[in-house]
């Protein structure tokens, strides 16, 4: 993503809370779209596992074994911090829903607060997810290319 893609987002953002309050289908589409970003790494984190499952033998042999182990721990971590999220989440919605009922939810400065929050948290999340997969990506590459050359002797 470009420099000015993301300026605008981070613009964006800025101006959803610090300009003005979002309004509930917002805030709803926010709770609906982290738990799809969440889902989705989920599905990505089983991927992984299983890559590095599949090439485990050719990780022992080419030295990156410590590594592996690293990165299926981050795994195992970042897919606990998902499911508590997904929690957070969830309990966020139906919160929201029963501001809903009493017609309060732009007047909760708590329900926003704690909205803002996860808000940040999903970010980091996602960023810090973004980061083990580069570095799964670097490893299976390694590998590749070690088995390359075992080819080519």
């Amino acid at each position: 993503m470009n420099n000015q893609k993301l300026l605008k987002m981070k613009t964006k953002i800025k101006k959803d809370w610090f300009n003005r309050v979002k309004s509930i289908q917002e805030l709803h589409n926010d709770s609906i779209l982290w738990i799809s970003e969440i889902n989705f790494i989920n599905d990505e984190m089983r991927f992984l596992e299983h890559l590095l499952s599949a090439k485990y033998i050719d990780c022992l042999s080419s030295g990156l074994t410590k590594k592996i182990e690293i990165s299926v721990e981050k795994i195992t971590d970042e897919k606990k911090v998902g499911k508590a999220l997904l929690q957070l989440i969830l309990k966020q919605e139906n919160v929201l829903s029963n501001l809903i009922e009493t017609n309060s939810v732009t007047c909760n400065k708590n329900f926003l607060e704690t909205h803002k929050k996860l808000e940040i948290e999903i970010d980091n999340y996602v960023k810090k997810y973004k980061r083990i997969k580069k570095q799964i990506f670097n490893i299976i590459e390694k590998v590749m290319k070690k088995k390359e050359q075992k080819k080519l002797l």
